[in-house]
């Protein structure tokens, strides 16, 4: 076994970072009470000098410049770091920071500010930056529980709330069971092939462990892997948690959970399907064609029926995660690497418009929120044009762009994985993914309708704060600015998945 090269810790130094700026505003909130008032300053302050790390990584290995193709692995291959990881870093840490401009008066209006909550946020994003440089099955696994046992406490930290409690016991609940699921297929794995290492399963062992003996085990090993990952997304028949965790989460935790989180979900498909199972992609596509159909009908008709717009939209972003799915789908089944690396660009694309957009419309719902008032009701947004209409605006532009409106990001996101899924000669699938998106214009147009046609419910004035009217100017100005000129992010995408063409195999 090679020796330890401490000088392997810089690849880590950005989570190193975060992870101690947690324990620090973890440390101070049990110190001094006052903490709690500018826990999320700190927070916030601690992912931007994290992301501005992360954006300069280069630097740190001696590099004036970076070339897409550079690729540093560290720790015997367990922890990767490419042009892929910085992207989902990066996008990780804005989410973050969109979170947390969020919390602040949302918790305040609730009384359960606490220095714990911003402490629990940062730990998540370390856990999800883990993830996007896994490397092999062990860091996936503990990447992946970083995550969940952060995201926990997250979704029940009203505790005062039933619904809360409710929420966060089945997410704990069915999120056990997932990794249970997720554990014993890599162990089926590891078993057959000898190595837990993504890039050698993918290079020769699953070859040697598809002999007639051996196939249907190191199959059945590729199927649990895929449901535990499943739940991670909160793609159909494993997203019975997601609404009720949703609703009873505090606002912009839902807002990370369905955004961030589920990014965390795809990177690890993106790491795992094509490095290791490669050479399988006409059969781990074939369930996940099945997988995203599922997702697309049943979340799109089940979110028909929702009057509390966060189960409305969590039901959404269960559809939103079956049309993600299409990208992956394509870099299975695509008849050529172009075709493959456009859906991987793709699932990329989609997922950075997917938080900004997501994030600004569950940032619209928190912003309701006020004494007395939860502000998750479609009622709620009643007569929002006349009491702010620069903010009705907003959720308007947010609702469009997650239809797919044109002239919206959302549009650009679901046009890329359209013609992926076409090219890789499934126009029928394609079909299927418009019908769903034009489907959800009905439920996206009762608020629509709500905040225009409607009498205001009461006369108490809307009042934003600053950090709140910040985070939802940033998501309407990425929506607005990339839907209608988006060349720069599509170059970013583009540029983003060069680390993984060799395995597009």
């Amino acid at each position: 076994m090679p020796a330890f090269d401490p000088n392997q810790l810089r690849l880590l130094s950005p989570e190193i970072l975060l992870s101690v700026c947690a324990c620090l505003l973890l440390g101070l909130s049990l110190l001094r009470d006052e903490a709690r008032h500018w826990g999320a300053g700190l927070a916030a302050l601690a992912c931007a000098v994290t992301l501005a790390a992360v954006v300069a990584y280069p630097m740190r290995f001696g590099l004036e410049t970076m070339r897409v193709s550079d690729q540093f692995i560290g720790f015997g291959g367990a922890f990767v770091l490419d042009s892929c990881a910085v992207f989902f870093k990066g996008l990780f840490l804005a989410s973050a920071l969109l979170t947390l401009l969020f919390s602040a008066r949302y918790l305040q209006e609730g009384g359960t500010e606490g220095g714990e909550y911003y402490a629990l946020v940062l730990f998540a994003i370390v856990g999800m930056m883990l993830v996007a440089s896994a490397g092999d099955f062990l860091t996936l696994f503990v990447a992946l529980e970083t995550v969940a046992l952060a995201l926990y406490p997250l979704v029940g930290y009203a505790r005062g709330e039933a619904r809360s409690i409710e929420g966060a016991l089945k997410y704990f609940l069915l999120g056990s069971f997932a990794t249970a699921l997720f554990l014993f297929g890599t162990s089926l794995v590891y078993g057959l092939t000898g190595t837990i290492s993504f890039g050698l399963i993918g290079m020769s062992r699953s070859v040697g462990a598809l002999e007639p003996a051996q196939a249907p085990y190191f199959l059945l090993g590729m199927i649990l892997v895929i449901a535990g990952l499943g739940f991670k997304v909160a793609a159909v028949p494993f997203h019975m948690w997601a609404p009720d965790a949703y609703q009873g989460a505090p606002t912009p935790i839902t807002g990370l959970l369905s955004t961030a989180s589920k990014a965390a979900g795809f990177v690890a498909m993106l790491r795992l399907f094509p490095m290791a199972f490669g050479r399988l992609g006409d059969r781990w596509s074939l369930l996940l064609v099945i997988l995203s159909v599922a997702s697309m009908t049943i979340g799109t008709f089940a979110a028909l029926t929702q009057d509390n717009v966060k189960r409305m939209l969590a039901y959404s972003s269960i559809a939103h995660a079956g049309y993600a799915l299409l990208g992956l789908i394509a870099a299975g089944r695509g008849p050529d690497l172009g075709t493959r690396e456009w859906g991987m660009q793709a699932v990329l694309l989609y997922l950075l418009v997917y938080t900004f957009v997501n994030l600004g419309a569950f940032g619209m719902v928190a912003m309701l929120r006020r004494r007395g008032v939860a502000g998750d009701r479609v009622a709620d947004f009643a007569g929002l044009g006349r009491k702010s209409p620069l903010a009705a605006f907003a959720m308007l532009v947010f609702l469009l762009s997650l239809a797919g409106i044109p002239a919206t990001a959302g549009f650009v996101g679901k046009w890329y994985l359209f013609a992926a899924t076409v090219h890789a000669n499934l126009a029928w699938l394609a079909v299927v993914a418009v019908v769903n998106s034009a489907v959800s214009l009905y439920f996206y147009a009762r608020i629509v309708v709500m905040m225009y046609m409607r009498e205001p419910a009461d006369d108490v004035p809307f009042r934003p704060s600053l950090p709140e009217g910040m985070a939802i100017a940033i998501c309407l100005v990425f929506t607005l600015v990339f839907g209608l000129y988006p060349r720069p992010i599509v170059e970013l995408t583009r540029h983003s998945i060069i680390a993984f063409a060799p395995w597009a195999l």
